[in-house]
């Protein structure tokens, strides 16, 4: 699918510390709009903003952008260098990743209508993402394709869905709400198997269509985990598609009482075990 993204480049205002061959970059600026907008670092370089200072390990419980972090202004990116660090960016967009072993850090991405999504990998690429906010309007999603990890991630106030999980996904300790209205709109859309959401707090509005819709198609085997969440809202809040793979596990969620016709529609062949609402009464299959 076409990423309809705006083009615009980094000028990165250098000073580089020799340490176990990394390059920091000392300041970042917005430059006018030029061709391509790739990120041309060294193999594991780090295009950090120097305002947002050291990394610092978030506290427990910590989800999405730290408060009162500074951070430098970007357009959207390409990024094609493998071990790529986009940290402490305020990110007007979307970031295409097109190369393995990215990390996008301390960061918020705001949609602006231009793009399809917020964070998005290629085929050649993978990405984890992590301490950030993504906000505003995606024509897809706020996070999409394979290979993706994110953790301690906010996602709120979008258009779209909040997550497209392709293989090898992954989605822990993480907080996606306050969807814009659409009834066709999911919290997180599972398309293919080898996805884990765990640990992460999806609730939807009564319009909305699932928190987790489950219809993985083709892809590498392994199971679709639905783990330890906290869920709410939608038609069914856990959707799974007819004739979706069997590999599914949706297990030991908490559930609000606020779904529009019932918390779950699964295969018969899934597995649903230890799911209770947030009153501690089992929920039903359905």
């Amino acid at each position: 699918m076409s990423v309809g993204m705006g083009r615009v480049g980094l000028v990165l205002a250098a000073c580089c510390l020799g340490i176990s061959g990394v390059v920091v970059a000392t300041d970042v600026v917005v430059s006018p709009p030029v061709a391509d907008p790739t990120v041309a670092l060294a193999p594991a370089a780090s295009s950090t903003c120097a305002a947002a200072g050291p990394y610092v390990v978030p506290e427990l419980g910590s989800v999405g952008l730290p408060p009162a972090l500074r951070l430098c202004p970007s357009g959207p990116l390409t990024v094609r260098v493998p071990g790529t660090v986009l940290d402490g960016m305020d990110l007007r967009g979307g970031v295409v990743v097109d190369a393995p072993g990215v990390v996008v850090r301390r960061s918020r991405i705001t949609g602006d209508g231009t793009g399809a999504y917020g964070v998005l990998t290629t085929a050649a690429g993978s990405v984890r993402i992590e301490d950030t906010t993504l906000t505003g309007r995606f024509d897809e999603a706020a996070i999409g394709g394979a290979g993706w990890t994110a953790e301690r991630v906010e996602i709120v106030g979008v258009s779209g869905d909040g997550a497209h999980a392709g293989a090898g996904s992954r989605l822990r300790a993480s907080v996606l709400s306050r969807f814009e209205p659409g009834e066709d709109v999911d919290g997180v859309a599972v398309l293919a198997p080898d996805v884990v959401v765990e640990g992460t707090t999806v609730r939807m509005g009564e319009r909305h269509r699932s928190a987790v819709s489950i219809a993985p198609g083709d892809g590498p085997p392994g199971p679709v985990v639905v783990r330890r969440n906290v869920l709410g809202g939608g038609d069914y809040t856990v959707l799974q598609s007819v004739g979706a793979a069997d590999a599914v596990e949706v297990v030991e969620n908490r559930f609000a009482r606020d779904a529009g016709r019932a918390p779950m529609r699964l295969a018969p062949a899934a597995a649903a075990t230890d799911n209770t609402y947030l009153d501690g009464a089992p929920v039903p299959t359905g």
